[in-house]
């Protein structure tokens, strides 16, 4: 397995979080579930022409088994098939899905800065929450020239360095830099605040607006709603809890994380994951990332 990652400077990397190449020949062909990170990628699948993608697994109907945190059988394997061109945009989820893992063994990405899309699919970036699309349907043939120049690159770092090259030229515009949403990066800092829970009346409170303007604002330029957002965002919180711990203890993580009480957080988990935390530790095969079931 390799992984290579490499993080755009500016004004790339005021809209662009990370670019990345991973590299696994040796990954069984299954599909796995991914969970929700809030956050929109661009994907390129260097080993054929197609990203398949499908829908969230319902739970196992067989016996249930108790886990340690009140679990219920694992995942199964999903069944409706959805295939996107090699080139396709992963807009911001708050729901899990699947993915064929085979297409991971030479693939690169961009991961993009929640409120960052606007200079690349400009309006388009509203409708794109929740979504997964082809590339050549918002910026047609360019897509596919993209992925070519992609290909041609030999090594990781040079594959990396091309779509950093086709991501900054969307940035060209004849009337200046472009510029963030200056509210939407204040919640953005705010909600991600650990000195304080910030609601979005608070933020809406220091920004001035009304709380209907505001909320449009972000779920246009991040793609959820704030509310949405900070969920996933603390789910994504008791994960790296997760990652961290050599013995996690369920009830700290929910208090570490903000959580009302353990069972909140048991139940708040199931809502993004499809499956409990104790099934979450034992089955994923790394962060975001759990082997499905046949």
């Amino acid at each position: 397995m390799r992984f290579v990652t490499y993080t755009p400077p500016p004004p790339l990397g005021r809209f662009v979080r990370l670019l990345w190449y991973y590299a696994a020949p040796e990954l069984p062909d299954l599909l796995e579930r991914v969970l929700p990170t809030g956050a929109m990628s661009l994907l390129i699948n260097l080993a054929e022409d197609e990203l398949r993608w499908y829908d969230g697994a319902a739970e196992d109907g067989a016996a249930e088994h108790v886990a340690a945190d009140g679990g219920a059988p694992g995942p199964r394997a999903p069944a409706r098939c959805h295939r996107l061109s090699g080139i396709a945009v992963c807009g911001a989820h708050a729901e899990h899905f699947a993915i064929d893992a085979a297409e991971q063994r030479a693939i690169v990405g961009a991961e993009l800065s929640p409120g960052g899309a606007a200079p690349f699919f400009g309006p388009d970036a509203a409708a794109l929450g929740g979504a997964h699309v082809s590339l050549d349907a918002l910026w047609g043939r360019e897509a596919a020239l993209v992925r070519e120049r992609v290909l041609e690159a030999k090594t990781p770092e040079e594959r990396l360095r091309a779509l950093e090259s086709a991501l900054a030229s969307r940035l060209v515009r004849p009337r200046g830099p472009l510029e963030r949403d200056p509210a939407v990066d204040f919640a953005l800092g705010a909600f991600v605040d650990p000195s304080r829970a910030w609601t979005v009346a608070d933020v809406t409170g220091q920004l001035g607006m009304s709380s209907k303007r505001f909320i449009q604002s972000f779920t246009e330029r991040v793609g959820l709603t704030p509310k949405r957002y900070c969920r996933v965002q603390r789910f994504q919180q008791a994960l790296s809890a997760i990652e961290r711990g050599e013995r996690v203890s369920w009830a700290g993580v929910a208090a570490a994380c903000g959580y009302y009480d353990q069972a909140h957080f048991i139940h708040d988990f199931r809502a993004f994951a499809g499956l409990t935390p104790t099934e979450y530790v034992t089955r994923r095969r790394e962060r975001n990332h759990v082997p499905l079931d046949g």
